[in-house]
C-alpha cells in the first residue's frame, strides 16, 4: 500500500476480501453480509497489496432519516495510522443530510466516534449461547402471510422500515414468529459462527421462547447481541451456561434513533443495528 492512499468504491469484486478482513480481525460476517451494504447502501476500501484489502468502511440506508456506518476496519499491522478515522469521515460525509446517523461501537472505537460528535445512547453485550436452552411454547416458523406483521413490529421497535435485511436473513436461517403475534426472530450464518438476531418481543416471556427455539435450530456455538436492559434474557442465558463474550455502545450523530428500543430483544447486529 503507497505512503498515500485513496480510498475507492467498495465493489462485488471486493467481496471475498473484505469477507477474509473482517475474518482477520475476528468478526462474524461473510461475503453475503457485505453484499447487503453494496445493495442497500455503499462502501470504501484501501487496497493493501494484490490480495487483501487494508481498510473498509460501509454504510446502510433505511430510508431517508436513518443510516448506520459499519465494517470500520483496519489489518492490524496498519493501524495507528488515522485509517479508522479517515474512514469515519468519509462515511459521515457520504451520509451528510441524513436526520440520525448511527453505529454500534466496541470499547475501543468508542472514544473515535466520541471525538467525531457522537454521543451515547444505550448499551448492549454479545453473549454465546450454550448447546440448549429450555423449550418455550407458542413459536412456529414465519410464513408468507406473515410478512407485513413482521414489518410492521419490526419497524416499530426499529423505528425505519428495513425490508432487505429482514428478507436477506430469512432465506438464510429459520425465521420464527410468536403464535400469538407478539414477537419474532431471525438468525443468518456467520464466519465463525450462527448470529440469532434481531429478535423483537413486546415481553420476556415471548423473547425467551423465541430464543430458545433460534437455538434449537441453529449449529455450532450462536451469538446474540442483547440490549443491557433486557436483564431477564442476561439471567437466563447465565443460568445456562451463556457466556457474555464483549459490550457495545449505540451510538448517534444528529437525532437519536427513532423506534421503541423496549421492543428489542436482540438487535440484527452492529454492523446492522
Amino acid at each position: 500500500m503507497s505512503d498515500d492512499p485513496a480510498p475507492r468504491p467498495l465493489t462485488e469484486a471486493d467481496l471475498p476480501r473484505a469477507a477474509a478482513l473482517s475474518a482477520l480481525v475476528g468478526w462474524n460476517q461473510v461475503a453475503a453480509d457485505w453484499a447487503l451494504f453494496l445493495r442497500e447502501g455503499e462502501g470504501r476500501a484501501l487496497d493493501h497489496d494484490d490480495a487483501t484489502l487494508g481498510a473498509t468502511a460501509a454504510v446502510i440506508r433505511y430510508g431517508a432519516d436513518l443510516a448506520w456506518i459499519s465494517m470500520v476496519l483496519v489489518r492490524p499491522e496498519l493501524r495507528r495510522r488515522g485509517l479508522a478515522t479517515a474512514m469515519m469521515r468519509w462515511a459521515v460525509e457520504a451520509l451528510r443530510g441524513t436526520r440520525c446517523i448511527a453505529l454500534d461501537a466496541t470499547p475501543a472505537g468508542r472514544d473515535v466516534y466520541a471525538r467525531l460528535g457522537f454521543r451515547d445512547l444505550w448499551g448492549f453485550s454479545r453473549w454465546a449461547l450454550p448447546d440448549a436452552l429450555p423449550a418455550g411454547d407458542g413459536v412456529r416458523p414465519v410464513t408468507e402471510a406473515d410478512w407485513p406483521a413482521l414489518m410492521a413490529l419490526d419497524t416499530a421497535a426499529f423505528g425505519a422500515p428495513r425490508p432487505a435485511l429482514l428478507q436477506d436473513f430469512a432465506a438464510r436461517a429459520k425465521a420464527l414468529i410468536a403464535v400469538d403475534g407478539r414477537g419474532y426472530a431471525l438468525a443468518r450464518d456467520g464466519a465463525r459462527g450462527p448470529q440469532i438476531g434481531p429478535v423483537v418481543a413486546r415481553d420476556d416471556a415471548t423473547a425467551l421462547a423465541l430464543v430458545a427455539a433460534a437455538r434449537a435450530a441453529l449449529p455450532g456455538v450462536p451469538v446474540i447481541d442483547i440490549p443491557d436492559a433486557r436483564i431477564a434474557l442476561a439471567v437466563w442465558f447465565t443460568a445456562h451456561g451463556g457466556a457474555m463474550q464483549r459490550p457495545f455502545t449505540r451510538m448517534a450523530l444528529g437525532a437519536d434513533t427513532p423506534g421503541d428500543p423496549s421492543l428489542l430483544a436482540a438487535v440484527a447486529g452492529p454492523e446492522f443495528g
